[in-house]
């Protein structure tokens, strides 16, 4: 099926208008306004999805209730506990029928996604398709959607676009897991994963490219797509092989320099923190006072409080 057909409906949409008339309590966006994320309460209804044109992603946040999945008129299951990951693929139709409300955070992924990562590396394997799946436990992705809850809530996901480069990463990641152990590839894949070597590291020469490029957009949008194309990677190829030369990944290298060209300034001037949170790329004072205390242990007032002055002008 070709998820681009006229008769399908963005994802993001089509949950609008099956939420008994009320929006999401917050929505992340990619470039160009695109809902990328969004996190609801999903009222007691019974709703039909068909024809979208993303795979839905579905974390249970909170809210005790049952929820029941049908696939061609049979039961997929029933489940509603905390912490529970349930998929819907974009070329699945089904229906919910949920006994009250419950709150979750959504992720839309791209069917072309998973296509380009399993053509880029799972040579043979043709039309994989993500298996739909109802409140199973799966503690890696328990582990990522805590994560993405701590950025979008704690850290300054909300109110505009989040962080491109983080949401263009992390959904890599997830795609990945999804094809190795929730797909029609799943049996091939693991075995892949299994015997697949070590990640090259990026060449010096590539590695070069890659973080003199970051340097000089430091206070500016960094995508991930662009940091790919310096070395000739595919993105997927390009974290691993960035992070196994540098033990980050692109997105925690950007956070880590963005907070030492911070932690430099506190300790060599007194500019107020929003200049220094404007001059080190970080998009809002409170993003910047929540993700240095996160990383340092202290607030950046108080760490320029406690900083040596003249002593020390190291980044950390």
């Amino acid at each position: 099926m070709d998820h681009r057909a006229a008769n399908r409906i963005a994802a993001f949409d089509a949950l609008l208008g099956s939420n008994g008339g009320t929006g999401p309590d917050y929505v992340v966006s990619g470039a160009g306004g695109r809902p990328i994320a969004a996190k609801w309460h999903r009222p007691a209804s019974r709703n039909r999805l068909s024809n979208l044109r993303e795979h839905v992603l579905m974390y249970h946040v909170g809210g005790s209730t049952s929820v029941s999945m049908f696939v061609k008129g049979k039961c997929l299951g029933t489940g509603s506990q905390h912490g529970s990951v349930t998929l819907y693929p974009y070329d699945c139709e089904s229906d919910f029928v949920r006994g009250g409300t419950c709150e979750v955070l959504h992720l839309y992924l791209d069917p072309d996604l998973v296509t380009r990562y399993a053509e880029e590396n799972l040579p043979g394997a043709i039309d994989v398709r993500l298996d739909p799946l109802l409140a199973v436990k799966d503690p890696w992705l328990q582990g990522y959607f805590a994560m993405l809850i701590s950025e979008f809530e704690l850290y300054g996901g909300i109110g505009g676009q989040a962080h491109s480069l983080l949401l263009a990463q992390t959904r890599q990641m997830v795609i990945r897991h999804l094809v190795h152990w929730h797909s029609s590839a799943m049996q091939h894949s693991r075995r892949a994963a299994i015997n697949a070597r070590a990640p090259h590291p990026l060449s010096p020469r590539r590695l070069k490219a890659v973080v003199e490029y970051i340097e000089a957009n430091l206070t500016a949008a960094i995508d991930l797509a662009d940091l790919a194309a310096l070395t000739g990677l595919s993105a997927n190829h390009f974290i691993r092989s960035f992070h196994a030369a540098t033990q980050r990944t692109p997105y925690a290298y950007v956070v880590h320099r963005r907070l030492s060209l911070v932690a430099a300034a506190l300790r060599s001037s007194e500019a107020p923190l929003s200049e220094i949170a404007r001059a080190s790329g970080f998009r809002s004072l409170s993003t910047l006072t929540n993700t240095f205390k996160r990383h340092h242990g202290v607030t950046p007032s108080r760490y320029r409080a406690l900083a040596p002055r003249g002593l020390d002008r190291r980044a950390p």
